[in-house]
């Protein structure tokens, strides 16, 4: 009966090994190097790609194609004449809205509607007369509005507390819409001015889950969930990326700093439990930097955890004593620069590409099958 009794805690041990263990540090068996292809079907670069409810949604610069195929034309719709000059972020994607920003206007449309009769353009100072511009987000390639699968628009801007007196947090327009009888109509909407800093900030990361939307300020983490609540999640500088039914969250005081530690949620982004601790001894430099990158190139394919880097994919492999990137095979991609990484139709793995190019390979895309994912380099 004894033995018994330390049955479930064997079980839990059990589970916690497996979760570290999920991808082993062994070396792989040597495979046959299967090329990336590459996509006619996009003739620019790329800054990301995603499918939703199984249809491959992409946006370029100016650009948003829904409905895109890897095979054949793809049509798109043009934004340019929405966009500031200097633009240089990410549309937002989604399958209900198109979003974008000009110097102190926020202008939605329906999805295929990109026609100033059908744009719903929110002027930002009729909203708060103190508006002084959109928060810039650190790096390009960054999103910076945000649409969750919901309708829920988050986008930063700028103002100062009163007339003269600074506000170093950015403050936040959280709108809930819906798209009835074709136009945009917004249901909700919510000025967010919290003050978390007494200096100046940048916003590093920007990420839109299913359920909430994270943004990093400064050294601090937050969250903004499907009612407009910011609350503080982490007391320092993140990257999150939903494996399974998790969000696994890499957190630390810096870019490249220690320790480094990995949180486990559920898909809410709530009560993140510690689920490892790592330091130098435990990471390689080089890895390090990878991981802590201010870009958002951490994605999960097929419950892998991997990161992207210019021409380069690398799988993430972690266990209870360390944390290591692998390169994987990128035989078709050289001169190449990777924007994107995702799934789609549980087969096939597709990267984007910019046009900031190591060579002179400027496509929007290539592909490879899910099963030759893995191979290493």
């Amino acid at each position: 009966m004894k033995s018994l009794a330390h049955f479930p805690i064997l079980l839990i041990f059990i589970g916690i090994f497996s979760f570290f263990s999920c991808s082993t540090f062994e070396t792989p068996k040597e495979e046959v190097a299967v090329f990336w292809k590459q996509s006619l079907s996009f003739q620019e670069g790329l800054t990301h790609a995603k499918e939703i409810n199984g249809k491959l949604f992409a946006a370029s610069k100016t650009r948003i194609y829904s409905d895109a195929t890897l095979f054949g034309i793809n049509k798109y719709y043009d934004l340019s004449p929405f966009l500031p000059n200097n633009f240089s972020y990410r549309l937002p994607i989604s399958d209900q809205l198109m979003a974008t920003i000009n110097s102190d206007e926020l202008i939605l449309m329906p999805l295929g509607k990109p026609f100033e009769e059908d744009a719903l353009i929110i002027k930002m100072k009729d909203l708060d007369p103190l508006f002084s511009g959109f928060t810039q987000i650190y790096f390009r390639y960054g999103d910076q509005i945000g649409i969750d699968p919901n309708g829920h628009v988050l986008v930063p801007y700028d103002s100062p507390k009163s007339p003269g007196v600074s506000k170093y947090t950015p403050n936040f327009l959280w709108l809930k819409t819906a798209v009835i009888d074709g136009k945009v109509e917004i249901l909700e909407q919510k000025l967010i001015k919290e003050e978390f800093f007494d200096g100046w900030v940048s916003i590093y990361n920007f990420k839109v889950f299913d359920n909430f939307i994270r943004v990093t300020i400064g050294n601090k983490t937050f969250d903004f969930d499907q009612n407009g609540n910011m609350e503080l999640r982490f007391e320092s500088y993140t990257k999150s990326v939903q494996v399974g039914n998790d969000i696994i969250t890499f957190a630390s005081a810096g870019f490249e700093t220690f320790p480094l530690m990995v949180y486990k949620s559920d898909l809410s982004g709530k009560t993140p439990e510690l689920i490892g601790t790592y330091n130098s001894d435990q990471v390689s430099k080089e890895d390090r930097r990878r991981i802590g990158y201010y870009f958002d190139n951490i994605s999960s394919i097929n419950d892998t955890i991997v990161l992207i880097e210019e021409e380069s994919i690398f799988r993430l492999s972690m266990n209870d004593q360390a944390i290591k990137l692998f390169p994987l095979d990128n035989v078709g991609l050289i001169g190449t620069y990777l924007t994107s990484i995702s799934l789609l139709d549980n087969s096939t793995v597709f990267v984007t590409t910019g046009c900031e190019a190591l060579g002179n390979n400027c496509s929007g895309g290539f592909y490879k099958p899910l099963d030759k994912f893995l191979t290493q380099k």
